[in-house]
């Protein structure tokens, strides 16, 4: 007799079928994902690709927040022992006033004062990463520097910003300028060479002059240190919204993504057993065409 196949191949079909969709559901069970090639579910890939993206982009504003974060922190910590080495100065000078102290007295203190200017020099023109952090935006140079027996300012007005989330920058420079002469006629550290020749000579109204100075640059000093506190709790803020979003970003990447672990479950007790019917069918189809035959 003739022999038909068509039990046998619609056996194997079903076979193959079986064994596909237990692969899949073994494969969702060892991963912990449903996705593994955009195939699966386009719509779904496409989300995630997205969704993938807007998380690169939030771990890079992190990024750059961390490091606004620490370089306004060294800002902070600047201005504080700037405004420490100016208290200093005044007390110092206030020392000097009258004519009780005497010339090797006023000597040590005029040299003291010198030490200050020397510290406050120091901390204006520190460097974090090799980068300046009180020389506005030329921030691979020195903010002050004695050239030509004059103290020069370096830098210009121009901050460095960097993006913290979304819309939002920070300053992660500022204008040492700003700081050290303001709107005075002088800067600083002119100003506290001033007062050292005074405190040496003995000169009232200098001393006095130069304390006027020194209590405005300490206004100065405070206003920017004001201004940094500001803006790292602008940071703050701005690191809780990143998070949030992250998570928010996550949660839909881990739904177009993760398996669902009990229904793979069941998918995977489901394909086994059609698995093992399909195999059954196609060997009692084979036995039963080739007794046929032989008949």
């Amino acid at each position: 007799m003739r022999v038909t196949f068509n039990s046998l191949n619609d056996g194997v079909a079903a076979l193959n079928l079986a064994a596909t969709a237990l692969d899949r559901a073994q494969d969702q069970l060892a991963t912990g994902k449903r996705l593994r090639a955009s195939s699966d579910d386009p719509a779904a890939a496409q989300r995630a690709v997205d969704s993938r993206a807007e998380i690169a982009t939030l771990d890079a504003y992190t990024r750059t927040a961390d490091s606004a974060e620490s370089r306004l922190t060294s800002i902070d910590a600047v201005l504080t022992s700037i405004v420490e080495r100016i208290t200093e100065a005044k007390a110092t000078a206030a020392g000097a006033r009258g004519d009780t102290a005497s010339t090797e007295a006023r000597e040590a203190m005029a040299g003291r004062l010198d030490g200050i200017r020397d510290a406050i020099l120091g901390a204006i023109n520190t460097r974090v990463g090799g980068t300046s952090l009180f020389a506005g935006g030329q921030a691979l140079g020195p903010a002050y520097a004695f050239t030509a027996g004059a103290w020069v300012y370096q830098g210009d007005s121009n901050a460095v910003e960097v993006a913290t989330a979304g819309n939002s920058t920070v300053a992660v420079s500022l204008d040492g300028q700003e700081i050290i002469q303001g709107a005075d006629a002088a800067d600083l550290f002119s100003e506290i060479d001033a007062l050292a020749a005074a405190v040496r000579d003995g000169d009232q109204a200098g001393i006095e002059a130069g304390m006027d100075a020194l209590d405005r640059a300490f206004s100065r000093a405070v206003r920017a240190q004001s201004l940094v506190g500001a803006h790292l709790a602008g940071i703050e803020g701005d690191q809780r919204q990143v998070t949030t979003l992250r998570l928010a970003s996550q949660k839909r990447l881990s739904k177009d993504e993760d398996a669902d672990l009990a229904k793979a479950a069941s998918d995977l007790s489901r394909a086994d057993t059609a698995y093992r019917a399909a195999l059954g069918a196609i060997s009692t189809a084979g036995r039963v065409s080739l007794m046929d035959f032989l008949r």
